[in-house]
């Protein structure tokens, strides 16, 4: 068949001349992702599917009828499972796929919430999630007593690195995404305190984090 039988990452790999290394290696990284992709997808159809109750073929059916009952619903599936493709959070998927069960069980304008919901969890990552379940507890006493003698009972980014190294060098970063979607809020220090701004999350970002427990 030749050049003319290659498809996919095969037939670019020979026209721009690379090695047959790298064609294989593109296509072996092609197929996991689309493996991945795929189950991640599947994944969140089942746990939708769980949430609304489905326990028969008759029930499942149901389910998948109802998301795809009008174009609202079908927006929301089609952007859930996109952005489930490419969440490697398992609790994320959950979510999403919940989402998708709130609304195939109204037909009111949950479907809105929910696309207001799945876009605020697609802007948020693994560090995110952590950092907003950090502040959904209060600062360890030892922590606040490390900036002397200002009351603090809220999250200021320097508590936040030592509370966790690891976000230590985002948290402004990270920060700014959770109050870019109201999940935080800023409390601004009077300019008599040496203290930097402090941060607290908000009921939104409560409602949020529940959302994200696995249900029990």
């Amino acid at each position: 068949a030749g050049v003319a039988g290659l498809k996919g990452p095969e037939a670019t790999a020979v026209a721009t001349g690379v090695s047959p290394l790298a064609t294989a290696a593109l296509v072996r990284i092609s197929e996991t992702i689309r493996s991945r992709r795929l189950k991640h997808a599947a994944e969140t159809v089942m746990d939708g599917a769980d949430a609304f109750g489905a326990e028969t073929v008759e029930q499942f059916v149901e389910f998948i009828e109802a998301a795809v009952s009008d174009e609202e619903h079908q927006e929301l599936l089609a952007r859930t499972l996109i952005i489930a493709q490419d969440t490697a959070m398992r609790d994320k998927r959950r979510a999403l796929g919940r989402a998708l069960a709130s609304a195939a069980s109204d037909t009111g304008t949950r479907v809105d919430e929910e696309l207001l919901f799945i876009r605020v969890l697609a802007d948020l990552d693994e560090p995110h999630i952590r950092l907003l379940r950090l502040m959904d507890t209060k600062p360890p006493p030892d922590l606040a007593a490390l900036l002397g003698d200002g009351v603090v009972d809220q999250w200021i980014p320097y508590m936040i690195g030592k509370a966790d190294p690891g976000l230590a060098n985002a948290a402004l970063t990270l920060l700014r995404v959770l109050k870019q979607h109201q999940l935080v809020y800023e409390k601004s220090a009077p300019e008599w305190e040496a203290i930097a701004d402090q941060y607290a999350i908000t009921a939104d970002g409560e409602s949020f984090l529940a959302r994200l427990a696995e249900p029990d």
